[in-house]
């Protein structure tokens, strides 16, 4: 399974961050390049959202 992880930024990326989370009143997280969502089938969406409902938590499906 592949996390994503912070984005590596220079100031001055960081600095234009900074300025947009402001103008926004947001707090934005910056990740590295991931692999593409997958895309689901209803049937196996639905399965996905009743495990979220039982655990409480946000599941993403990535390609493998």
């Amino acid at each position: 399974m592949e996390c994503p992880t912070p984005a590596r930024l220079s100031e001055n990326q960081l600095r234009e961050i900074r300025t947009l989370e402001e103008k926004l009143g947001v707090l934005l997280v910056a990740y590295d390049r991931i692999a593409g969502y997958k895309k689901l089938t209803p049937e196996t969406l639905s399965k996905i959202q009743s495990l979220e409902k039982d655990t409480g938590s946000i599941l993403v499906a990535y390609e493998a």
